[in-house]
């Protein structure tokens, strides 16, 4: 155990009351029996292996040890560790992760359960700090190595092929003892010896909110243990009782005896739950046996149809936070494979990337939002490729220049608005008029009509409507004078363009496979027709639909990680867009772009990620 920091309990006070899920013991139970376990060691793991009871003591002075149910040795792994984790992967093999004393690195070994022996598997140095805590779990073929030190930061690492990476890292906090995964739940518990009880979604591509459990007594825990079926055990050293949270209830078992808990380990087994503790008062490993909890069944999620892959990802924006927003394709007509990518950082400006996502160019000209690309604008001087962004810093829609010469974007014009907050953006092009669709985060929307006049870009307001609710993203159809947009927490809207009187539609709602917020959206032609690709935030997806009458929503897709490229997936998106012309050789259908909100594998700024048209034409082909 550890003293409380003296500035410690200042910054706690905001985090409980913030995010602190306090649950009240139900009343005592019996005391539970303890039994001595008869080798010595500093954390006791119990697991099975074909219904049979096996127990895994971590050592600091005798290394790994396996018993059967009889306490009987079976394997030994010569070495100094502190602390160990044990998985079953999808091919039935046991791993290992141990906590090196020597080297302080993760140990990581396959057990074989037939054979008993040990075989050095990987080993994951520390990087310049301690390690605290370490806990598995598999996915499919992908192992994925937690680990918390001593300055607070949580990383998960992945081992997949013999080659291990950093995936994520999430700052924790000190003070944290052991972790355990709820598979089930995607949960991953932190053990906090200041607070109690962390809860964080183990997602790579979660964010960093988290949840607070206390004890009854307020103690910091040291140990938690996570069987199968979802229950959770802490335990605590001021606490002479084992805790058991499952189903949003916390019971309180105490313990015949006097002990002081540091570490715990379950299993299920039959009918009851085996725990492995250690007592740091007697410096011993013992056992307890408690009933079986109710299994904790994660709530049902309406299943993704399809998973695409990117195949590059745009240099990562300048500032950490959320950053990236919207991108544009810019597409070159004389050379489509230098065609170029726009990408709006809201805290800095635009960036302009070529094809494999490397950085062209960066213009620091305040907080640009949204933006869009149109590239045959016909005017007195020529011509015109050009790009239009929302700025909340100028409250200006800024008008760029685009140069296929150079590749590069020039600043021409700072058009103004009556709005207050402009946000979302798009063009719309018909019969040589170029308008600028924008709307504030209230709900009003201004339609800019374009004009060149004496080597300058204006423009006049030629209509104005309203959304009910905050609005942002949005895409025209030049062709067929019509304007989708999104209302962010109801759904997407069907505007007719070249009849500004007429009536909007709300042509698809959130629920079901989507849901809100609702935020970029693109047109997509497959086979002569077109589809309309919406980003679906809140729970990581992309929704397409037709864009006939019925505006039929064929399915939704997800982006996920590519561990043989080290690409991540995306997750929260805000702005995408996509084209179906061919980009050279390599995208002969085009590209869909999707901007990151948590950019990992490893943990950095969030960025764009970039998709053939090849898949999404294929997700689009097998649904419609």
């Amino acid at each position: 155990m550890k003293t409380l920091p003296a500035t410690l309990p200042l910054v706690l006070a905001s985090l409980v009351l913030a995010s602190c899920a306090s649950h009240t013991a139900s009343p005592p139970a019996q005391p539970l029996a303890v039994t001595p376990f008869s080798i010595p060691g500093q954390q006791l793991t119990p697991f099975t292996v074909d219904s049979s009871l096996h127990y895994l003591v971590t050592s600091e002075t005798n290394g790994l040890t396996v018993t059967d149910e009889n306490q009987s040795v079976i394997a030994k792994q010569p070495g100094h560790f502190s602390q160990s984790d044990i998985v079953m992967t999808a091919d039935n093999k046991r791993i290992i992760g141990a906590l090196n004393n020597d080297t302080y690195a993760v140990n990581l070994f396959t057990y074989d359960t037939q054979r008993h022996t040990f075989t050095a598997l990987a080993t994951l140095p520390a990087a310049n700090a301690d390690i605290e805590a370490v806990c598995l779990s598999a996915q499919d073929k992908l192992l994925v190595i937690t680990t918390i030190d001593t300055v607070g930061r949580m990383t998960q690492h992945g081992l997949a092929q013999n080659t291990l990476f950093d995936i994520r890292q999430v700052n924790v906090g000190t003070g944290v003892k052991s972790c355990q995964q709820d598979s089930q739940t995607q949960t991953l518990y932190l053990a906090d010896e200041y607070t109690g009880l962390w809860q964080y979604d183990s997602q790579f591509e979660a964010g960093d909110g988290h949840d607070l459990l206390t004890l009854p007594t307020q103690s910091g825990i040291e140990g938690v243990g996570v069987d199968n079926t979802g229950a959770v055990v802490t335990v605590s050293p001021a606490d002479n009782a084992l805790y058991v949270y499952n189903k949003e209830k916390l019971n309180a078992y105490p313990l015949t005896g006097d002990y002081q808990l540091e570490s715990v380990r379950i299993t299920s087994h039959h009918s009851d739950i085996i725990a492995g503790v250690y007592d740091d008062k007697s410096a011993s490993l013992y056992t307890v046996s408690l009933p079986a909890q109710p299994s904790q069944i994660p709530a049902k999620t309406v299943a993704v149809d399809g998973s695409l892959t990117a195949f590059a990802q745009t240099d990562p924006v300048a500032r950490f936070g959320d950053a990236a927003d919207d991108p544009a394709i810019w597409y070159v007509d004389d050379a489509p494979e230098t065609s170029v990518i726009l990408g709006t950082d809201k805290k800095s400006g635009l960036d302009l990337y070529d094809l494999s996502g490397q950085r062209l160019q960066h213009l620091a000209v305040g907080r640009l939002n949204n933006v869009d690309v149109r590239r045959h604008w016909q005017t007195d001087n020529g011509v015109l490729a050009i790009a239009a962004a929302t700025n909340r810093t100028t409250k200006t829609i800024d008008i760029f220049v685009l140069d296929p010469m150079t590749r590069k974007a020039n600043l021409t014009s700072r058009l103004p608005s009556s709005l207050n907050d402009l946000y979302g953006l798009c063009l719309y092009q018909h019969n040589n008029t170029l308008d600028v669709l924008a709307n504030d985060t209230d709900g009003h929307v201004e339609r800019h009509r374009l004009s060149f006049v004496n080597d300058t870009i204006k423009a006049t307001i030629v209509d104005t409507f309203t959304v009910p609710s905050q609005p942002e993203g949005c895409v025209a159809d030049d062709e067929n004078g019509v304007l989708y947009y999104g209302e962010e927490a109801v759904g997407v809207w069907k505007r007719n363009l070249e009849v500004p009187a007429s009536s909007p539609k709300l042509i698809a709602r959130v629920g079901g496979k989507v849901k809100a917020d609702i935020e970029g959206m693109a047109l997509f032609d497959v086979d002569g027709k077109r589809y309309l690709v919406v980003s679906s935030q809140g729970n990581d997806r992309y929704a397409v639909y037709t864009t006939t009458e019925d505006h039929t929503l064929l399915g939704t897709f997800n982006v996920v990680p590519d561990f043989a490229t080290g690409i991540d997936g995306t997750s929260e998106t805000d702005g995408l867009e996509a084209i179906s012309f061919p980009l050279g050789k390599t995208l002969p259908d085009g590209l869909l772009v999707v901007q990151d909100g948590h950019n990992v594998m490893p943990s950095q700024q969030q960025n764009f990620k970039l998709i053939s048209g090849s898949q999404l034409a294929e997700f689009i082909r097998k649904y419609r």
